[in-house]
Parts: C-alpha cells; structure tokens; sequence
C-alpha cells in the first residue's frame, strides 16, 4: 500500500507541472496539443506487484470486517427445556446403592477390590432380588483411581471396566434404571482447587470419554453421575461447602464431564447427567452460587442424611433414636431451598443418597422414612437409599438388603420405604 500511494502522487505531481507548462504555450486562448511527455505520463500503470498488494490489502481489511461482525454477532440465549429430564425421573420409584462395593479401594488394579470390604461379588440374582422388592432404579459407584493408566491417557484397564459393564447388565437385566457414578476419587486424584483443576479436568475428561463410548449404545436408562462428593479431604470446610474458588473449580468439572459424554455422540447426546455441587451439600450458599450448566439433559445430585443426628450414629446427648416427627420442619426447610434455586430453575434434583443407621430401633426408622419421602413426594425429588450392606456389625449400619442371603435385614423397613415412595 505505501509503494502504491507514492507512485501516485508522484503521477498527480508530474502531471501538474506538464499541465502548467502546457498552458503556458496557449496562443489566443487554446490549449496546446498533448506533447510527448504527456503521453509518456498517460503510459504509467501500476505494476502488477502493487495491484497484487492493493489487492491483497482490500481483501485482507473485508476479512477483519467479516470477522468482526461475526463477533459482534450476539449469542443465542439458552432457553432451558428440561422436561425430558423431568419425565424420565418421574419414571423412578425408590432407588438402591450398591455401596462398598465396585467402590471399595485399597486392592490396587486387582479386580478383587470388588469385595475387599467384605462384600459378596455382586450377581444377576441380587438385583433380581432388589427389583422384585420394588425398587426400580440402583446406583453403582465405582473407583477408578487404582484401575486407571497414567497421564495424558488415563487408560482405564479393560478388565475392569468390563466388570462394570457387567454388573450394570445385571441391572438392565432386571429391569431397572441405573445410575453409574464415579466415587472415592477424592481419596486419590479429585481435588478441586485452581493447584489441581487443571490436572482434574484432563483425568475426569479422560475416564468420562472411556465410559461413554463403551456404554454409547445403552438406551435412556442408564443414566451417567460425574462425581460423587467431590471436596478437598481434610479442609476445614471439607463437609461446610468449601471455599469460593473450591465451588467454581466443581462447577467447572461438572461442565467438563458434560463435554466429556456429549463428544461422544450416539444415544450420550441426550443421555442424563447428573452433575453436583461441592461435597453433594445441599446448604443454602452452595445451592445459591452454583452454576448450572447449558444443556437440557441434567439433573443435579444432592446428599440428605437429614436431620444429621438422628440418621447416624454416635455418642452425647445430640445423638438420637426415637423419631416424634419434631425435626421433620429440618427436612421441609432444605427442600424449599432446593424448589428455590434448581427444580423451579428447571433443574431436576435427586437425592442420590439417604438413610438412617440401624440403632436397635428399626420402627423409629420406618417412622423416619415415611416423613420424610411424603417430604421428597411433595417435590417430586426421588431418593437412593444409601446400601453398604452392615447391618450388626462394626462401621456405619446402613445396610438394608442381606447380599448374601438375598433377603432384607428387616422386611417391614423394606416394604416402608417402597410404600412411602409411591404414595399418591
């Protein structure tokens, strides 16, 4: 362009002084006929390199027009329509836990860290038995930490996710909804933190991507959990919510394992996702700051062991076994903030865990357990009962359903909580 410009206005110059020059010959007012140096003035082109440049140039200045328009160009709102979403867990009764299980850790890559923490392996007969129950949807945690591959690849090894195929099939097979999560990955790699985030996104990308493709052809009930309580072990606020910067890096790693899936194609375009806020707290500034993602096949998964001193065990005078129905106000007030700001932001919600340790009293429990799913019924919120097969032993005795005898601790337990969650 500067070449161009120069050999321009030296054309204009020269041609000035020929032109004054040529009207100083006028006789009796004419104009003098054009002389050879004007005709050598009218022989002066551009050169082929400068028409190039020009060129160049005028094409270059429409491409940054072009694409400045485009960024100008304001994005489409998301208009949310979960309805999808909605219906398909409307379809749910009452969900079970296969806890201490395909989660259980400790064992390295051997795949018998299926039954390390004294679990039966789990069988086609199990479910079968949980099904015929009444409960028509099981979640299945699993650890993957130990079966997975180094960095960049996180390979997650073949033999293991073949188990847990496998065991999802028991449950296809039984008829029910399943519900496949990943779970104690904060005692390993899952640490969200900005120090961390980075490091997570790749590994939690990585071992959603493998999942999904190995399960791309399942149909609609099978549904996909991101993470289980994911938190900073050991924090102060490890079970408060944690810190400001600790909720929006889980915010980010919900919309990573989004992409994850969704890069999948197949029937995981529009398969559920159930994502989470920090350590599955339900509190009311974790639920008020957290970002839900844009896309129309989530839900958002919560843990309500509510009210905290009657459903776990313990000792001191906070601690206790008889339910009155006095404390059920604790219940109502967490799912009005839950109705707040998800499910009347057309966000579905689960409780993909709940319960009451067994203290001796198993008709206070049934007692609990009807308040507080007639409490869920209200909002249409469905509720998996937190299984990790203690019962009267040593550990936390949530334990519902006898892996080994394929029957229930206490039968009247089991039919109240199928019955309090269809109840009209």
């Amino acid at each position: 362009m500067c070449k161009y410009k120069f050999r321009k206005e030296f054309v204009l110059i020269l041609a000035a002084l020929i032109m004054a020059t040529s009207l100083g010959g006028c006789t009796n007012g004419s104009v003098s006929q054009p002389t050879e140096a004007t005709e050598t003035i009218e022989s002066i082109s551009v050169s082929d390199d400068t028409k190039d440049q020009e060129s160049s140039a005028q094409s270059s200045s429409s491409e940054i027009a072009t694409s400045e328009s485009k960024t100008e160009e304001k994005k489409e709102p998301f208009v949310s329509d979960r309805s999808a979403a909605f219906e398909l867990l409307s379809n749910i009764t009452i969900g079970w836990n296969l806890g201490n299980t395909l989660d259980a850790h400790g064992a390295g890559a051997s795949l018998l860290s299926e039954t390390r923490w004294g679990n039966p392996k789990t069988t086609q007969e199990m479910m079968d038995a949980i099904a015929a129950q009444g409960f028509n949807a099981v979640r299945i945690p699993v650890t993957f930490a130990e079966h997975v591959g180094k960095a960049p690849d996180y390979t997650i090894n073949e033999a293991w996710l073949d188990r847990v195929q496998e065991t999802v099939d028991y449950a296809i097979n039984a008829g029910m909804y399943v519900m496949l999560d990943t779970h104690h990955e904060p005692d390993y790699w899952l640490k969200p933190d900005q120090a961390h985030e980075e490091a997570c996104v790749a590994e939690l990308t990585a071992i959603w991507t493998q999942v999904a493709e190995r399960f791309r052809d399942y149909d609609t009930k099978l549904i996909f959990e991101g993470m289980n309580e994911p938190r900073i072990k050991g924090s102060s606020a490890e079970w408060n919510g944690g810190t400001a910067e600790e909720r929006k890096v889980v915010d980010h790693l919900n919309q990573a394992f989004i992409d994850a899936v969704r890069s999948t194609g197949g029937n995981n375009e529009t398969r559920l996702l159930v994502i989470c806020t920090y350590g599955n707290n339900p509190g009311y500034n974790i639920i008020k700051e957290f970002t839900i993602p844009e896309d129309n096949y989530i839900a958002v998964a919560v843990h309500m062991y509510t009210p905290y001193y009657f459903t776990y065990d313990g000792e001191g005078s906070q601690f206790y076994d008889t339910w009155d129905g006095s404390e059920k106000s604790s219940i109502s007030s967490t799912m009005k903030q839950i109705d707040k700001y998800f499910i009347k932001n057309d966000l579905p919600v689960i409780v993909t865990e709940f319960g009451a340790v067994n203290k001796g009293k198993p008709e206070e429990v049934i007692k609990w357990a009807t308040d507080y799913l007639s409490v869920m019924n209200n909002y249409g919120v469905k509720c998996f009962w937190w299984d990790n097969n203690i019962y009267n032993t040593n550990g936390e005795k949530f334990g519902i359903f006898n892996r080994r005898e394929l029957s229930w601790f206490d039968q009247k337990l089991a039919d109240a909580l199928v019955s309090a969650a269809t109840a009209e």
